[in-house]
């Protein structure tokens, strides 16, 4: 790291430091602690689009009533393998 990305960097600490001495929203200020630590990960922002994609049509399903029920699918099963 050269000398002025370092003090860069100092500036934006300290800037940073400033504003949030200046915050009176618990919100906001449990939010930057969690970000800081790293204690709240919000897992639709890491799951791949295709997951997202995939949620999204499953919330679509069950809006249009187009579900199958776990009772549906355990006798499905039994039905299907009950030979084996």
């Amino acid at each position: 790291m050269i000398a002025s990305e370092y003090t860069e960097i100092e500036q934006k600490k300290v800037q940073l430091i400033s504003l949030i001495t200046q915050l009176y929203d618990i919100d906001i200020i449990e939010d930057i602690e969690a970000l800081l630590l790293n204690k709240k990960k919000d897992w639709w922002n890491i799951i791949s689009d295709a997951e997202k994609q995939a949620i999204d049509k499953g919330l679509e399903d069950v809006q249009q009533g187009r579900l199958v029920t776990n009772e549906q699918v355990i006798n499905e099963f039994n039905e299907r393998y009950k030979d084996i």
